[in-house]
């Protein structure tokens, strides 16, 4: 029987974590160290793949950029800035090294905007696509990091940004959402290629509110069910509430099926959390789009109350 994601990481690796911080391999950070001022230091790691991750055409400037955003989304939603980064880069063979000075170049962008910077890493060579991968640390608060195990009844549930523009990028790279105008078209593109993850003062926020918070990578549904599962709860999210940019409310408009795309299609890098009702005064720069309540698993309500159906609820590493 095919094993998801999750099930390999319970039966193979999750016996092998054996130190408090890694918390058992279930969440995307962990702590591994505690600083001499109080704050821990934090590490998690992201991987990208040619094909799968990234378009075999697109611009190494902008892969690279991805790379660096998709573990900056972890630390933020966590409540941790970005500190040192380790690069493993498997180059293809034949593929002309001088398109590194792209790569080298969003590599520097990025890290220059995060507030990163890089330690070490390795470089190899493969027969098969371009493959990536970047070990990210952080530092959060006396606190520690934010896990996914904290919500509470009660909580208000939070996401920033907005959802769906990746999968919405990703459609118009390929082809598939018909005719677009080139300004509409390269709009869309460019939020595929480059996401666009909280600002970095916003992990104060996290760090200051949040009870649990994850990064939307695998789809809205998807990832609202890892916080109900590791907490114990069930999350209810209104589908109206959810955050769509001008171009997904156009999309979506009297299609609830291209909704639910939206809300599964992933690669958006928001941080989803929850936070008790006393904070809302506090927090900006999110939407409020449900509550957590007791039982299991995650339920999105229609505009008329009914729970909606999806036959998946997000991406699918296996």
């Amino acid at each position: 029987m095919a094993m998801d994601e999750f099930s390999l990481i319970r039966r193979y690796f999750a016996p092998l974590a054996t130190s408090a911080g890694a918390d058992g391999l279930r969440d995307d950070v962990a702590e591994i160290a505690r600083l001499e001022n109080g704050m821990g230091l934090i590490a998690t790691k992201d991987a990208i793949v040619e094909g799968v991750h990234f378009l075999p055409d697109d611009p190494l400037e902008t892969v690279a950029q991805k790379l660096v955003r998709v573990n900056v989304s972890d630390i933020i939603a966590k409540g941790g800035k970005p500190d040192a980064a380790l690069l493993a880069l498997v180059w293809p063979k034949g593929r002309p090294h001088e398109q590194l000075d792209g790569f080298a170049r969003g590599l520097r962008k990025d890290f220059d905007r995060w507030g990163a910077h890089l330690v070490g890493g390795d470089t190899t060579s493969t027969d098969g696509p371009l493959t990536l991968t970047l070990t990210l640390t952080g530092k959060v608060g006396s606190r520690g990091p934010v896990r996914r195990s904290g919500a509470k009844v009660g909580d208000d549930i939070w996401v920033t940004g907005t959802i769906g523009d990746s999968w919405l990028g990703l459609q118009a790279a390929t082809g598939a959402l018909g005719d677009l105008s080139a300004e509409a078209r390269n709009l869309l593109v460019s939020r595929y290629r480059v996401p666009e993850p909280p600002r970095l003062a916003f992990a104060d926020v996290v760090a200051a509110h949040a009870h649990a918070s994850i990064d939307v990578s695998d789809g809205l549904v998807a990832d609202a069910g890892h916080v109900a599962e590791a907490s114990g709860v069930a999350l209810v999210i209104e589908a109206a509430k959810v955050p769509l940019s001008a171009t997904g409310d156009a999309y979506v408009a009297n299609s609830r099926a291209d909704l639910r795309a939206l809300l599964t299609g992933g690669d958006d890098y928001q941080t989803l959390f929850t936070a008790p009702p006393s904070a809302r005064a506090a927090i900006t720069g999110a939407t409020r789009i449900g509550a957590v309540i007791a039982g299991q698993g995650v339920s999105i309500l229609d505009a008329a109350g009914a729970t909606m159906t999806f036959d998946t609820p997000g991406f699918r590493h296996f």
